[in-house]
Parts: C-alpha cells; sequence; structure tokens
C-alpha cells in the first residue's frame, strides 16, 4: 500500500460496522477517493469531530489498489465552518458537496476542483454576513468551466456576432449565450438577469459574497444553470439540500396562507 499525504475535504460519510465510517473525500492530489476511518464512531476515537461534511482536513491515506482506501491520520486544517443561524445558509453550504460528488468520478482528478471547493468553503468561516445565493452559482459557473463547458462572453454563440448586451438569451442545451438575432432561440433574458449571468460567469465565489440577488434574478440565474449542468454533466442532479430549502419554504407559505384564511 502506497501512503499518501494529502489535503481534502470531506463530501459524505456512511457507517461501517458498529464503530467505524467510511470518508467520501476529495482529496488535493487524488480527486474524489473513499476511505475507511476505523472505529471514529466511538467515544476516544482521535477522528471524531473530524468527519463532518466540509470539514478541511490534512489526512494520511494508505492507498489501496482495489476497494476502500484507509485514513490512517487525520487532523483539522484552517478554521471550521461557523454555526449556520439559518436553514437556507446550510443548505447552500452544504449543497457544493453533493454537487462535487455527483459530477466527478472517483480517482479521476479534475484540475482546479480542489481550490474552487476550498474558496466557497471558507467563505462559512469568515465571521460577518452570510455569503447568500451568488457565490453559489458562481461555483457551478466555475464548474461547468471547469469540464470544458464556459460560455463565451463575447461572441454569439451561434452566429459568432458580438455580444453587445441587449436582447441577449441563453441556450441550456449548448451552454452558449446568444445575440438579439435569434430572439426565438432559449431563455429571455430581462437586463438585470443577464448582468447578474454575466457576472457570476466571469466571478470566483469570493468575489460575490454577501451580494444580495433579487428573488427574480435569483430564479431565473438559478435556472439556468440547473439546466446547463442537468444537460452537460451527466451525474447531476438538484442537490438534496436545496430541494428541501424549497419544500421548507413552501411549507412557510402555505402555513402563512392558512393563517390568513382564518
Amino acid at each position: 500500500m502506497a501512503l499518501l499525504p494529502t489535503n481534502a475535504r470531506v463530501l459524505r460519510t456512511h457507517a461501517l460496522g458498529e464503530t467505524s465510517l467510511i470518508a467520501v473525500l476529495l482529496t488535493e492530489e487524488r480527486g474524489v477517493l473513499r476511505a475507511v476511518a476505523k472505529g471514529a464512531r466511538t467515544p476516544k476515537s482521535p477522528f471524531r469531530g473530524l468527519m463532518e461534511p466540509g470539514t478541511p482536513l490534512s489526512l494520511q491515506l494508505y492507498l489501496k489498489p482495489k476497494g476502500l482506501h484507509l485514513i490512517r491520520d487525520a487532523s483539522g486544517r484552517g478554521a471550521p465552518a461557523r454555526p449556520a443561524a439559518r436553514l437556507e445558509t446550510l443548505s447552500l453550504r452544504l449543497a457544493v458537496l453533493e454537487l462535487v460528488m455527483r459530477t466527478t468520478e472517483e480517482g479521476e482528478p479534475l484540475d482546479g476542483l480542489f481550490p474552487l471547493l476550498e474558496e466557497y468553503l471558507d467563505l462559512y468561516t469568515e465571521p460577518g454576513e452570510e455569503p447568500g445565493w451568488a457565490p453559489l452559482f458562481a461555483f457551478e459557473a466555475g464548474l461547468l468551466a471547469l469540464h470544458g463547458l464556459e460560455p463565451s462572453l463575447e461572441e454569439c454563440g451561434l452566429c459568432g456576432r458580438p455580444l453587445t448586451g441587449g436582447g441577449l438569451r441563453f441556450l441550456p442545451g449548448e451552454g452558449q449565450f446568444v445575440c438579439e438575432a435569434h430572439e426565438n432561440e432559449g431563455l429571455d433574458l430581462a437586463p438585470e438577469e443577464r448582468d447578474w449571468l454575466l457576472s457570476i460567469f466571469l466571478a470566483r465565489p469570493a468575489a460575490l459574497a454577501g451580494r444580495s440577488l433579487p428573488e427574480t434574478a435569483r430564479s431565473k440565474v438559478g435556472r439556468v444553470l440547473h439546466l446547463a449542468l442537468s444537460r452537460h454533466l451527466p451525474g447531476y442532479r438538484l442537490p438534496r439540500s436545496l430541494a428541501m430549502l424549497t419544500e421548507a419554504r413552501r411549507g412557510e407559505t402555505d402555513a402563512r396562507d392558512g393563517d390568513d384564511e382564518t
């Protein structure tokens, strides 16, 4: 077995037997790996408290030719995520972990993915206002770019004409912006939606932290990215944490409507 020292983020864990865990990790050198943390669920385990989703770790892994790898040693690295004051904050932080798991083949590193995830999750350790939705959308746009699906922001994806900004539309199937000459193609973007979508494709997650998207722009930008990801990355589907957030909001709306009726 080869010994690999590496930085990693915990994506997810599963119970193994009565005392151990299987950790799904994004490692800096080898991409997504699955490894056993023996005895991690026992009270005196040195792994206790380190295997929570999103935790930054310094690891030593025994790499096996087949099957699950083995965590020999682990220590915390950097600051842990601050407690989430709202369900929305927790959902946005967890969503990227599922995105990485579902769009990344195990053992096949995607260049640039680890620093992108590090940058995003570090936003949740810093004091101050919550990062909000814009960094999540920038992460999704960055994920498309890492897979070679970054749209041109200068010329029409269909005819090659310069994108002037007026009448801009988006083709989720092609992952491209198109000019006003193709008025019957793709999704129409209002000026505010267009400006937000362009800024999200241009910016890193940290650059958009704390910037508030209006509800209408957030809905359209989220739809555009969802369609682009689902059509281009086979393993993608809406993260469960975001689906649960939508259900919770719907329940709150129904409860308010019921109160109004009474």
